[in-house]
């Protein structure tokens, strides 16, 4: 198994639906792939397992590309959003709601429904 050559940042405040979280990695241009970012309220351990795995792949060859609903490595699908974060690009992780709502839909609860909202882009 390849180490983990990458940091996590894990940044929480206290305004928005459950705090505004800006989780994101350093390090993914050595692999010539852009950062991820996760902005839900998660556990921290649930967020690094998130970000590590996704950092797997991209340490294993794989690709990512926003706007590409993905399946085949989580329980549920998610796609990335191309965002700023502080300046730079990255692509951040959007995951459905328990009941498997993304953010366009109605009825998606908060906090997930928040995900697609601008943040951090400073």
């Amino acid at each position: 198994m390849k180490n983990i050559d990458w940091i996590i940042h894990y940044v929480i405040g206290t305004e928005g639906p459950g705090g505004i979280v800006n989780a994101h990695t350093h390090g993914m241009e050595r692999y010539d792939h852009l950062d991820f970012q996760l902005v839900l309220p998660l556990v921290q351990k649930q967020t690094c397992e998130i970000l590590n795995t996704i950092g797997i792949e991209v340490q294993n060859g794989r690709k990512f590309e926003p706007n590409i609903y993905y399946i085949d490595i989580f329980t549920c699908g998610f796609r990335l959003l191309p965002v700023l974060e502080t300046g730079r690009k990255v692509l951040r992780l959007i995951l459905p709601d328990p009941q498997m709502r993304f953010p366009e839909n109605p009825l998606c609860i908060e906090p997930y429904k928040s995900q697609t909202k601008s943040a951090f882009e400073i």
